[in-house]
This record gives structure tokens, sequence and C-alpha cells, in this order.
């Protein structure tokens, strides 16, 4: 009898660490395909910028006294 329980808790040791293993292994899997799915997602965001519009050269704008005056 002794025996049978002592097979028994090891098979359930075994079964519990089984277990454990396809869940880490699950867990990983899963973090995988999230950092895998976002990474182009953040390129594609980066990489697709508005076109910038030309500015219209300024002439000879001449300071305000209060702006010369700040230092600003």
């Amino acid at each position: 009898m002794a025996k049978n329980k002592q097979q028994k808790k090891k098979e359930r040791e075994r079964r519990v660490a089984q277990k454990k293993l396809a869940t880490q292994k699950r867990q990983r899997e899963k973090a995988s395909e999230e950092s895998e799915s976002t990474t182009p997602k953040t390129k594609r965001v980066f990489s697709s910028a508005p076109p910038a519009k030309k500015q219209p050269a300024v002439s000879q704008k001449k300071t305000t006294f209060t702006q010369r005056r700040s230092g600003g």
C-alpha cells in the first residue's frame, strides 16, 4: 500500500510539473506574438509622417522694441 501511495504522489508531482511547464511555454509564446505584432505597428506609425509644408521666406522682418530690449 505504501508503494502505491508513493507512486501516486510522484505521478501527481510529475503532472503538476508538466502543467506548470506548459503554462510557462504558452505565456512565452503569447509574449513573443505580442512583441512581434507591436513592433511593425510602431514602425509604420513613425515611417509615415505627413509631408512638411514649405514656409515662405521671411524678408527682413524688423524686431519690435520690446523684443530687442528683453533679449527674446
